[in-house]
């Protein structure tokens, strides 16, 4: 069997392991250099868009605000078509009263072809907070040429049904809440107040007012159940 000598030049190793320790110095330096640019080039990007970020929040708050403003804008323009609203509203009622007052005196004062006498010139009715207990007036005219002061009183009869049975319930100082007894003396006109209360099975349909002079009816009239 045969072997064969190699002689190896150490020099020429030497040379090897350098140039390799060399192109590993040269690839770290590289990707070190690579690494750094690349690094610089996300934190300049993270600032672009941080300062975006802060842009749009800005706009945000901006475009916040400017709606706030118009909400609240439109909120007063509303709130003031609201009252303006109301005010037209309760004018118009106020003026409508005026008239009503204005041709109410206008037939008091002028009897003109009117039969003279005392006259039911209106009856009101007003629900309570109490149930089944309402309030009322009624508003007695005398019409006359040459008015004098009269006097009497007022009966207030209460028709409905009450059971299945038609009834009529008469009011008095003994089964009212007050005002009662009605009592009558003027000149011109009166109004008289009072309250009621209703068995809480009876339904009204229709009022009764009458108007009692010495012991007789002098006038009357008759008014459907309606609250104000």
């Amino acid at each position: 069997m045969l072997y064969q000598v190699v002689h190896r030049k150490p020099m020429h190793t030497f040379k090897k392991v350098i140039v390799a320790i060399v192109l590993l110095i040269v690839s770290l330096l590289a990707g070190l250099v690579v690494g750094q640019w690349n690094g610089k080039e996300a934190v300049l990007q993270n600032g672009a868009l941080l300062d975006q970020l802060n842009t749009v929040q800005e706009q945000k708050q901006n475009l916040a605000r400017k709606l706030a403003a118009a909400e609240l804008a439109a909120t007063v323009q509303e709130q003031a078509a609201q009252e303006l609203q109301q005010k037209l509203t309760m004018l118009l009622s106020e003026k409508v009263e005026l008239e009503d007052a204005v041709s109410f005196y206008r037939d008091l004062m002028e009897a003109g072809e009117k039969v003279e006498g005392l006259r039911v010139a209106d009856f009101a009715l007003v629900a309570t907070s109490t149930p089944q207990v309402f309030q009322f007036s009624v508003l007695v005219t005398q019409i006359a040429e040459n008015r004098k002061y009269v006097a009497g009183e007022v009966e207030l009869k209460i028709v409905g049904v009450m059971q299945g049975q038609r009834q009529e319930l008469i009011f008095d100082a003994t089964n009212s809440i007050f005002g009662f007894p009605l009592k009558l003396r003027f000149k011109y006109f009166q109004d008289l107040v009072g309250q009621i209360r209703l068995p809480s099975d009876f339904v009204p349909e229709r009022v009764s007012v009458s108007v009692q002079q010495n012991g007789k009816k002098t006038a009357g009239a008759d008014f459907e159940w309606s609250l104000q």
